[in-house]
């Protein structure tokens, strides 16, 4: 027998029910994916006894069960976090978990009253195998050695700086509600192709064709299983090697880059991994870090004792506070720099080595702590690719690969901070949450009390990220106070921003309210930054977009704050007149107008005919199905018509260039409202009433032609 060698990735870890066997199916190169059977030789649970002799007349009953239990043993684990000491247990080793036997002695032992607490009964044999023999996680990068169909070894190639994605293919399969639904198919960077039922001959030979690694089903809870196991059916009989994943509650398509992190991460195969909702792949994490340090993992249900306890109202009133902010000075600043802490809390609980283990009177124990080890992991990994996004052109595939990886992994580091004190994670200690926050509350006080020492003004702070401006002040200073910070924090910080000019802004609904995230700045480097207005919303239209941003950049074509509260507020507000008239006069393509809205629910289901709705209602009228989790695009044609379906107009079929140019004035001056309310504008100079005089437009044109004309002669 010739032994081979291969490089690839582990595309999916599962286990066949028939002969309970696990398959490993592996992708190498040219497209092969290679599956391989392994025997999963024993399922492991173990047994806490109330006491000694009940353990031992525990031991000598179930020893003479040889029918189900293969193997029956002594054996010290570690069953509490906070416990330094190993516990003696009895160890059951089952080679059928599958079978009615199994099942009976575990709801058996369940009530039996010399046990105390089982442990590892929640496992599957999937998890059993990955945790324990594998110790690899699935989408890995791995080297195997292998004769035909027999592997002989694997191991993980430590790709951990590598920002490139499995060469996985994807497809998406969504499928429509209704009395005769139909299939939404769809392949990566491809367009979509409809299908008729489970029973289209087509939709089997689209599989065949093209055999996709990964086959996403996109279904609600009420839709029919048979349907599914139809679709599961021909997936299956097409293509051996396609991992079948369902999802529910996502709206948009799943990107392979989210899948496999997430798999990474939880040590989940990519069925369990997109299925699961965040506080189940942490505890998967949690379990594999636990048994690797030969603890056993407690049910699901079972609270940890650290998660609260009784105390002082005193203890509660100093502890039990969420993350600090200090409230935006609202207004125009200049020569303001952005400080950010970077992965603040992820940082203090690797700084302090707080975990969930550690005592409620020793939150920083000396030991290695399971939080820590995990977070340390992301945080490392999010540094490399900090560093690496900044090599990268931002129009580049790896650019995008890179921010879509760095997204997911803060997304996940959140996660950890914010379950610490969850009821819901079965390791959780609420002390540690409010731990975390203490700290970082302490640290934003030092560094306002810092950073005014030195002579700077504090002018918004927002958790994790410090605003600060002093006259004169060079980005060097900043830099140097930035230094400063990182000494007496001991927390990592970057300088994210120079802002040349900064408008902080408030609240859209009520301006005496403040606003978290809400800005729009221009940095010495000329670039524009907004937060929290229109540039920044996916469903504006694209006219609306450019004309925010160039409304902006008007204000801040200036060399000072003083010039942008005179010359550069008045270029604002002729640019507002010129981009009235431009629309108001039909203009303005009526592709640059489309809407983009996501539906997020079935039509039915919605109470009230928003304009998405109503468009994706005239979609469906048409024969173009639409449905939960599409993207419908809408133009405004006619507000005041008395039939709320036609008030817009689908983008697919639009047949005219006309536009209702007053719904997309108020649109226009929402967005000049939205960033220009801080100066004093007042949207009554562009609004006209339309029932006192028939003609209002003409008249109000002619003047803004004169305006128009004055104002570039004084230019």
């Amino acid at each position: 027998m010739i032994i081979q060698i291969a490089d690839g990735w582990l595309l999916d870890v599962t286990q066949d029910y028939g002969t309970g066997d696990i398959n490993l199916l592996i992708k190498i190169q040219n497209d092969k994916v290679i599956s391989f059977k392994q025997k999963l030789k024993e399922h492991t649970f173990y047994i806490l006894p109330k006491s000694h002799s009940a353990a031992e007349d525990l031991y000598q009953q179930l020893s003479r069960n040889d029918q189900v239990i293969s193997k029956i043993f002594w054996d010290e684990k570690y069953t509490d976090l906070a416990d330094k000491n190993k516990t003696r247990l009895i160890g059951i080793s089952i080679t059928d978990i599958q079978s009615e036997s199994y099942q009976t002695l575990i709801k058996k032992l369940r009530t039996d009253l010399r046990v105390r607490s089982l442990y590892n009964i929640e496992l599957s044999a999937t998890q059993q195998f990955i945790y324990n023999r594998l110790k690899i996680a699935p989408t890995s990068k791995v080297r195997i050695e292998f004769e035909k169909e027999r592997l002989l070894s694997i191991t993980k190639v430590d790709n951990g700086e590598d920002v490139t994605l499995p060469p996985f293919s994807m497809m998406h399969i969504r499928i429509s509600s209704g009395s005769e639904p139909k299939f939404n198919v769809r392949l990566d960077n491809q367009t979509s192709v409809i299908f008729n039922g489970p029973s289209d001959e087509s939709f089997g030979s689209y599989v065949n064709e093209n055999k996709p690694d990964i086959a996403i089903i996109y279904a609600e809870h009420r839709q029919d299983q048979s349907i599914l196991n139809s679709i599961r059916n021909v997936l299956a009989e097409q293509s051996s090697r396609t991992v079948v994943v369902r999802t529910r509650d996502t709206i948009e398509d799943t990107s392979l880059i989210e899948m496999v992190e997430k798999a990474r991460f939880s040590y989940l195969p990519l069925k369990l991994a997109s299925k699961y909702g965040m506080l189940r792949l942490i505890d998967s994490r949690i379990t594999y870090e636990l048994i690797r340090r030969q603890f056993v993992v407690p049910k699901q249900n079972t609270v940890s004792k650290h998660h609260e306890e009784i105390r002082t109202l005193e203890n509660i009133i100093e502890m039990d506070k969420a993350g600090m902010i200090i409230s935006p000075q609202i207004g125009l600043h200049e020569n303001v720099a952005v400080l950010d802490f970077n992965d603040e809390y992820a940082n203090i609980i690797t700084r302090h080595n707080i975990s969930y283990e550690n005592s409620s009177n020793d939150l920083r124990d000396e030991r290695t702590a399971i939080l820590p080890l995990i977070v340390q992991e992301l945080v490392e990994r999010r540094v490399y690719l900090k560093h690496f996004l900044k090599t990268q052109e931002s129009e580049s595939i790896l650019y995008s690969n890179c921010e879509a990886r760095l997204d997911i992994l803060k997304q996940i580091l959140v996660c950890l901070y914010g379950t610490s004190g969850s009821i819901w994670n079965r390791y959780s200690n609420v002390r540690v949450f409010e731990e975390i926050n203490k700290l970082a509350r302490q640290i934003l006080l030092k560094t306002k009390d810092i950073v005014q020492r030195y002579g700077f003004e504090l002018i918004y702070a927002d958790t994790d990220a410090v605003f600060l401006k002093k006259n004169d002040a060079t980005r060097k200073d900043y830099e140097e106070i930035m230094n400063e910070l990182v000494r007496e924090t001991g927390l990592q910080m970057t300088l994210d921003f120079h802002y040349k000019f900064l408008v902080l802004l408030y609240i859209e609904s009520d301006e005496k309210m403040e606003a978290k995230k809400h800005y729009f700045g221009l940095t010495y480097g000329k670039q524009l930054v907004t937060r929290g207005i229109d540039t920044r919303r996916h469903d504006s239209p694209a006219f609306i977009k450019e004309f925010q941003q160039a409304l902006l950049s008007k204000l801040f074509d200036c060399q000072s704050s003083e010039e942008v509260l005179t010359t550069g507020y008045e270029n604002a507000l002729l640019y507002i007149t010129q981009s009235i008239d431009k629309l108001m006069n039909g203009e303005v393509q009526i592709t640059d107008l489309v809407i983009s809205k996501l539906l997020r629910q079935n039509i039915e289901k919605y109470r009230s005919l928003f304009p998405h709705v109503a468009a994706a209602i005239r979609l469906n009228v048409s024969g173009v199905i639409a449905s939960r989790g599409d993207n419908i695009q809408y133009v405004h044609t006619d507000s005041n018509h008395t039939d709320p379906l036609y008030r817009i107009t689908p983008a697919r079929l639009i047949s005219s260039k006309n536009y209702d140019k007053e719904k997309y004035l108020e649109i226009l001056l929402d967005a000049a409202e939205a960033v220009l309310s801080v100066f004093g504008f007042n949207r009554s100079l562009f609004s006209f009433d339309k029932k006192k005089n028939h003609h209002w437009w003409n008249e109000i044109y002619q003047q803004r032609e004169k305006d128009i004309q004055s104002a570039k002669t004084e230019l």
